[in-house]
């Protein structure tokens, strides 16, 4: 994937700290993308079977409206107030803890404006490196994200929690807890790379990462490098704080044995 083809193939970072934060909605996605409209989650067949104990999902526009309620709630900015204002907010939030924790692109969620400013590098010695005028770009969705109070994330997230993970099994996963996927989701970005330098080189029409070793990295770490040391490290902490807000626990646990 290239630095400048996806330039936000959507701040998924955003994502999953909103998310997470029941908020993680607006986080969603900053694909930027200029064209289409993102399209609402679809469930396979196969895939649409809900735990017995779940409480039965409202339609659309009434768990639409009672999600973006509480989520509008946390942040009176306006910015804020669009990324809310989308459709079938429970399954996209849902899809959206899904493609974070499992390092994949929710570039089909909440639509968000792409950044103005075109991506840009400088010369340093005989690289190029992004420069802090591209990682700028992204300072207004960190900015958002970084101003929300954890314990109201946590709050959203335990009230919309049985909406929430009814929404997370009816995606293929019934049975299986919310909290895992989130905690998994809150994970990745707290471990997010930070780094002050970060050379790239053209390929073709494109850029890739100079360094192979980052240029091998997943999409969402990748978006991290893409928005810079500054707001790399502001989405960390508010993912670390909502973690602690909401009891659950970032550290990695080691696999069991046999276990796949």
């Amino acid at each position: 994937m290239s630095i400048q083809g996806s330039v936000v193939g959507k701040t998924w970072a955003g994502i999953l700290l909103t998310v997470a934060a029941g908020a993680i909605i607006a986080f969603v996605s900053i694909q930027h993308s200029r064209s289409s409209p993102a399209a609402s989650p679809t469930l396979a067949p196969s895939a649409a079977v809900s735990a017995p104990d779940d409480p039965p999902l409202p339609p659309p526009a009434r768990s639409d409206s009672l999600v973006r309620d509480t989520l509008a709630a946390l942040s009176p900015r306006s910015l804020y107030q669009e990324w809310v204002g989308t459709d079938h907010l429970l399954e996209r939030l849902a899809a959206i803890v899904v493609d974070l924790a499992a390092d994949e692109s929710p570039n089909r969620q909440l639509p968000i404006p792409a950044p103005r400013q075109r991506f840009s590098t400088v010369r340093v010695a005989s690289s190029l490196a992004i420069s802090d005028r591209s990682y700028a770009r992204y300072d207004f969705f960190a900015n958002v994200i970084a101003s929300l109070d954890e314990r109201q994330v946590a709050a959203v997230y335990h009230k919309l929690h049985p909406l929430l993970e009814g929404a997370y099994h009816l995606l293929g996963y019934p049975g299986k807890p919310l909290d895992r996927v989130t905690a998994r989701a809150l994970r990745r970005i707290a471990d997010a790379p930070v780094r002050e330098d970060v050379r790239v080189r053209k390929a073709g029409t494109l850029y890739v990462y100079e360094d192979p070793a980052l240029e091998a990295l997943g999409p969402v770490e990748k978006q991290f490098l893409r928005m810079g040391p500054r707001n790399t490290q502001l989405l960390k902490d508010q993912a670390r704080q909502i973690a602690a807000a909401l009891g659950m626990s970032l550290q990695q646990k080691p696999p069991l044995v046999g276990s796949r």
